[in-house]
């Protein structure tokens, strides 16, 4: 219950923060990279395909989910919100905060009525490269089940 409660705070705070209109422009390079990371990284949930997922990944990303943990996570979003509906993502807001680029998706998902908000977070190029240094999902369903 507390690491529902969390995600929903986590959630709200990114929304008051980031998604205010008059945002910071985000260069089109890394909302370039965050289309095409976040589709292969949405699709590889879908698949549980764990090399396909971790590809776009910092390393601080790939330590905090492991295989292990990934196949769970894909399992529960798979069974509580059904399968993301490729290229359904549309950017619903996006800015550059502390050195890290935010974009924020509203994304179809088979069982789910309403938009699933996915919100990713980039670090800004390390030689040349964006990375996903995080990620959350939102969603009505979401929100009644617990993550366990």
């Amino acid at each position: 219950m507390r690491r529902k409660i969390l995600v929903i705070v986590i959630l709200l705070m990114f929304t008051l923060i980031f998604i205010i209109p008059g945002c910071t422009r985000v260069e089109q390079e890394s909302i370039s990279f965050a289309d095409s990371a976040t589709e292969n990284f949405l699709t590889a949930l879908n698949n549980q395909d764990y090399e396909s997922y971790k590809k776009d990944l910092d390393s601080k990303m790939l330590e905090a989910v492991p295989e292990e943990e990934f196949i769970k996570f894909s399992s529960y979003l798979n069974s509580t919100i059904g399968e993301y509906v490729a290229d359904s993502k549309e950017i619903s807001g996006s800015t550059i905060q502390n050195g890290m680029i935010v974009v924020v998706y509203g994304a179809d998902y088979t069982e789910e009525t309403k938009k699933v908000t996915v919100t990713i977070v980039i670090s800004e190029p390390v030689e040349g490269n964006y990375k996903i240094s995080g990620s959350w999902f939102d969603s009505p369903k979401l929100r009644e089940t617990e993550y366990k």
